[in-house]
This record gives C-alpha cells, sequence and structure tokens, in this order.
C-alpha cells in the first residue's frame, strides 16, 4: 500500500471513529468519512433558526437588499462559499506533520457549495419563504382573524419586511376613506367605479388566504395618456406600503417581457405592474402565471429554475389600448377611466397629492381595508351568484362586498363588452379610431374611409394588416374592417362613444350607375 492509499485510510478510519461533522462549534466538511449529507443537516441546522436563509421553490434564497428595497434572491454556489463560512467555523480533516488527522481550516469548493444547496436537507430544514411584503397581513387562522407583523411566519411562509400596526378604523369611516380614493377619477361606468374599489380590498383578501381561487390581473385602461391609470394602481400598491415592480415591454429575447417578468417573480414582492403597454399583448407565460394553482416554473438566465407560489402575486397593467387574446382578457378585470377636463383641480394634501397623502398616512389606510375585511367575515364571507367572470370566487366575494358594504354598482356591470373589445382586433382598432376622431374634434362628421385612414395616420393608430403606410391599402384595410364589425347593426357603442355607419346611395363618376357609399359618424353617448 502506497503512502497516499495509507493516509487516506487513515482519515477515513479516524472520521468514522469521531463520527462527525461537527466539533467544538465548528462544522467539518464532506471528505475523509464525512458525508455531504452529515455535513449539511449540520449546517443548515446552524442557520435555520436565524431565519436569514429560506428554501423557496426547490432554491435556496436569502433577502437582499438593493436601493432601500427587500428582494429574495437565490443563492448560487459562488456566492454560497462565503456565506456559509458566516455561520460557523469550517474545518476539514487533513494529516498532520506527525502523521495524525488534524482539522485544518477550509474554504469550500465551489462545486461543494453546490452540492450543499442541492441537498435534500437543505430542502427540508431551512425555513420555507413564499414572498416579501412591507405591511401587516390579515390572515385567516382557521376561521379566526390573525394580523401578522413584522418578521418571519413560519404557518403562511410570508416574510413582513416593515409596516406599523393599523389603527382600528370603524366601518362607516372606512367606506368613506375607501370612497374618497376613487372620487377623482373619471370612471367610464359605475362598473368601473366598483372595479377601482374592489382593487384595494382584493390584496388583502388574495395574501390572508382568504380567497383559494386565482384573482384576475388589474387591467388599467384609458382613453388619453395622463388619466391616472397607473396613479390608481400606485395608490393600491401603497395602501400596502409598497411600490409596484414594473416588467418592461421589449419583444422577445433577452430582457423581453417574459424574462423581466421572471425576474420580478424570484424578487417575491407582491405587486408586478407591466406599464404602458399597447399594440397586441400575446403571452402564454403571463396567462399561465394568471391561472396556475400552488406553483409556476420561472427561470432567468444561468439560474436554475425554480417554483414561485402565483397566490403571492397581484399583477397589473395599463394601457391606452392594450390587444390581448381572448384568454388573457378571460383573467383580467378592466378598470377604464377618461381623463379629466384641462383644469380640473384635484384634491391636495398637506403631505401633497393624494398619493403622498396615502404614503404618509399608510397604517390608517390600510386600517380602513382591513375593517372592510372583517365586517365581510363577521357578515359570514358571503358571495353572490356573479357568473360574468372566470374567476368565480374572486367575483362573487368582491362583487357581495361592493354591493352589500360598500353600497356600490354589481362588480361585473359593463365588464364583458371591455373583454370582447380588447381580444377583437377590429374593436380595438376602432375604440382607438374613436379616440382619435373625438381628439381631432371631428365628432358628429360624416367621415369616409380615406378621411379615416388620415385621423388614424396623423394619431398614429395602428391599422391591423398594414405593415407600413399606404393610403390605398390603409383605406381598403379600414374598408374591411368596418364591413365585419357593422355586418348585423348600423351603430356600435364603444367606451362611451357611438359610431354609426351611413348608407347612401351615390352617383359613379363615369356615369355607369349608383353605389352604395358608406360613411361613420362618431358621437359621444348620451350620459
Amino acid at each position: 500500500m502506497n503512502e497516499t492509499s495509507r493516509t487516506k485510510d487513515l482519515l477515513e478510519d479516524y472520521a468514522f471513529e469521531v463520527g462527525a461533522a461537527s466539533i467544538d462549534g465548528a462544522i467539518i466538511m464532506p471528505g475523509s468519512g464525512v458525508t455531504i449529507k452529515a455535513t449539511a443537516d449540520e449546517l443548515f441546522r446552524r442557520i435555520a433558526p436565524t431565519q436569514t436563509m429560506f428554501t423557496r421553490g426547490g432554491a435556496v434564497v436569502v433577502i437582499s437588499e438593493n436601493d432601500g428595497t427587500s428582494a429574495l434572491e437565490v443563492v448560487v454556489p459562488a456566492a454560497a462559499r462565503s456565506r456559509f463560512e458566516s455561520y460557523a467555523r469550517l474545518l476539514v480533516w487533513r494529516v498532520g506533520r506527525d502523521g495524525q488527522p488534524t482539522l485544518k481550516p477550509a474554504i469550500i469548493p465551489q462545486d461543494m457549495a453546490m452540492a450543499l444547496l442541492e441537498s435534500e436537507e437543505a430542502r427540508t430544514i431551512l425555513p420555507r419563504i413564499t414572498g416579501l411584503i412591507d405591511c401587516p397581513v390579515i390572515l385567516n387562522a382557521g376561521g379566526d382573524i390573525q394580523v401578522v407583523e413584522k418578521g418571519y411566519h413560519p404557518g403562511t411562509g410570508l416574510f413582513v419586511t416593515g409596516g406599523q400596526m393599523p389603527p382600528r378604523v370603524e366601518i362607516p369611516e372606512a367606506l368613506a376613506t375607501l370612497r374618497e380614493l376613487v372620487s377623482e377619477f373619471d370612471f367610464q361606468s359605475p362598473g368601473d367605479r366598483s372595479r377601482a374599489l374592489a382593487s384595494f380590498v382584493t390584496p388583502a383578501l388574495k395574501l390572508g388566504r382568504h380567497l383559494q381561487g386565482n384573482v384576475p390581473a388589474d387591467v388599467a385602461e384609458a382613453n388619453q395618456s395622463q388619466s391616472g391609470k397607473t396613479y390608481r394602481q400606485r395608490l393600491v400598491a401603497a395602501v400596502y406600503n409598497e411600490k409596484p415592480s414594473l416588467v418592461t415591454l421589449r419583444s422577445g429575447g433577452v430582457g423581453s417581457v417574459d424574462e423581466s417578468l421572471n425576474s420580478r417573480l424570484i424578487a417575491g414582492r407582491p405587486f408586478v405592474q407591466l406599464d404602458n403597454f399597447r399594440g397586441p399583448l400575446d403571452s402564454p407565460h403571463i396567462e399561465a402565471l394568471l391561472t396556475a394553482e400552488k406553483s409556476f416554473p420561472v427561470r432567468l438566465p444561468y439560474c436554475r429554475e425554480l417554483m414561485v407560489n402565483p397566490d403571492w402575486f397581484i399583477v397589473l397593467l395599463t394601457s391606452n389600448g392594450v390587444q390581448t387574446t381572448r384568454d388573457f382578457a378571460n383573467r383580467s378585470s378592466f378598470v377604464r377611466i377618461r381623463k379629466r377636463e384641462d383644469g380640473f383641480r384635484f384634491r391636495r394634501y398637506p403631505e401633497g397629492d393624494l398619493l403622498e397623502h396615502v404614503r404618509a398616512q399608510q397604517p390608517y389606510y390600510l386600517g380602513a381595508v382591513f375593517a372592510i375585511v372583517e365586517s365581510w367575515i363577521g357578515m359570514g364571507c358571503e358571495r353572490s351568484n356573479e357568473t360574468r367572470h372566470d374567476f368565480r370566487d374572486w367575483a362573487q366575494t368582491l362583487d357581495w362586498i361592493v354591493q352589500n358594504i360598500l353600497g356600490e354598482a354589481p362588480l361585473m356591470d359593463g365588464h364583458q363588452a371591455a373583454q370582447q373589445r380588447v381580444s377583437n382586433p377590429g374593436l380595438t382598432f376602432l375604440r382607438n379610431l374613436t379616440l382619435a376622431v373625438a381628439d381631432q374634434g371631428k365628432l358628429g362628421e360624416s367621415l369616409t374611409a380615406s378621411g379615416l385612414y388620415e385621423i388614424a395616420y396623423d394619431a398614429e393608430v395602428q391599422i391591423p394588416g398594414l405593415r407600413e403606410p399606404n393610403e390605398e391599402t390603409g383605406k381598403r384595410l379600414i374598408g374591411s374592417i368596418m364591413a365585419r364589425l357593422f355586418q348585423t347593426s348600423n351603430s356600435l357603442s364603444v367606451d362611451g362613444f357611438t359610431v354609426a355607419r351611413l348608407e347612401t346611395e351615390t352617383e359613379r363618376n363615369d356615369g355607369g350607375g349608383t353605389y352604395t357609399a358608406k360613411n361613420y359618424q362618431f358621437e359621444r353617448a348620451a350620459q
């Protein structure tokens, strides 16, 4: 037997004899009879009580700070090497100068760090984390109401990173407070106002596990820029002491919408916002997130796939005219607002505008939402019979709340028309064209397809099927779109406007008889 073999046998015999992956408070690294399993067990039992390293969807994660915002971060092997050193002295068996086994300080090789991170002990010993939120959460704890504060909560996997305990707000005051949040928005219909009010209550119900089914994406639509669609969603997040995590609009490849979304999901903050989307939106990944149950796979370049809990996220989208698939429309809650007339004076507060005021008084506004949730629970968690949305648990619960507690219009009034429009390219085009006609001061005029092309061109309204500007092709496509839309009626309603098709018999210039000329007239709908 050579010297190397004798040394190996000596170390293995000694390690087996002492039995162990720890000694005098230090942790012994695998090798020489110490197994990866034994070291992982010792290491993660040291780490778990500190609640600084967690497991999430099969990956080990930590809470990192970036510009004052906490986020979850997957621990990669290179970073784990130094992180592990902060929890214990790390030693390894070596042969000393006298030929006897001795313990020496160890630096973890990267492949060993990976083996420890991937171990069964990491997945079972470390505490499980679902997500982060910066305010207390009102939970349904086996039928009882429990408000959890700052820190980690093992029963739910929630980590509350901050926020004050909200005061108790009596229900009449809570109702007035919630209505104040939406009082200065010009909603297209009472149903839109109801859905806006529901958007403030939905996160408390969902994050506190009072709703068992999926919740829809909150889609904020407006007739013009600077109408307040993004502002409303920021208000919702501000009530929960949060700011939406933005998903950027790009077209595939590195930095695509799906990749940007995955990054936000891994970070674990609850409000994810797809801001100012326009044109076609076709993302099976987003649609799958909205209907996933219990786990949803996400991955970033150079990182392993992990499973996140889709129940933790509130998806927000803003647009002045997005076109979606039918599936996405069915998984959304549309809130349509109109831009206030020039000169409208918004209320001011000592802190500034409404958003600044809510952020300054956030615990109070959260208390108002909690009061509504408690009132609903006290009334027996009632639900309505609403069937006009695919997500029945959400729709029936919030419909009951907005009608019976808030005294507002039915939740789904006017919603199906919005769903049908955004998933129909022709109706989406007609809506955008109508807004351009109004903006250019041509309401009430009799407009030909050629005139509509000029309006669309000036307003940069995309005509379905037109790849580059061309008047002849453009007006022909507009005529074709209009023909399909007006197949069964000569009048259509679209987001607060009516569009009428006018047909007249017109002499041909060449004297070859007459033809039916089609013109279009746009008007504001009667209030």
